[in-house]
Parts: C-alpha cells; structure tokens; sequence
C-alpha cells in the first residue's frame, strides 16, 4: 500500500519522506501498519483511505490501498 505522512509526521521516518510503500499480506488496522511506522496514532488527526475519510480506530487497510493521515493544524492568536 502507499502512505502519505502529511505534516510533520514525516519526521516518523527515519529518511523523512512523505510517501512510502508500506507491503501487507492481509488486511490489518491501520493504527497497527502507523504503529509499525513509529507514527503515535495520537498525532494523527485526519486519515484518509483511498480518497475518503475514515475513523483512524476503526479503520482495516490492505495491500491495494492508499492511504493519507495529517497531523492536527494548529494556529496562533493575535
């Protein structure tokens, strides 16, 4: 499957890149294919499976897929 690191989650791979291949044999949760990435699910905002959005806990992936998840977007005050 493709991923997308959006944001600063790509800091999570240790070459810093956005898009990765990531092989799955099976369908699996996608916190467990952010887990095996080292991303915390707990910066992941948005996920995004194959052009909709999807409910990061609840969420299966497979091999075929691509998938996008975004960090929280923050902004300061006047």
């Amino acid at each position: 499957m493709r991923v997308h690191l959006g944001g600063h989650l790509a800091w999570y791979d240790p070459h810093k890149r956005a898009w990765l291949a990531v092989p799955v044999a099976a369908p699996v949760r996608l916190t467990e294919v952010l887990a095996r990435l080292g991303v915390p699910a707990a910066e992941v905002a948005v996920a995004v499976v194959n052009g909709a959005a999807v409910e990061l806990e609840q969420a299966w992936v497979r091999d075929a897929d691509c998938v996008q998840v975004f960090p929280p977007v923050g902004g300061g005050a006047r």
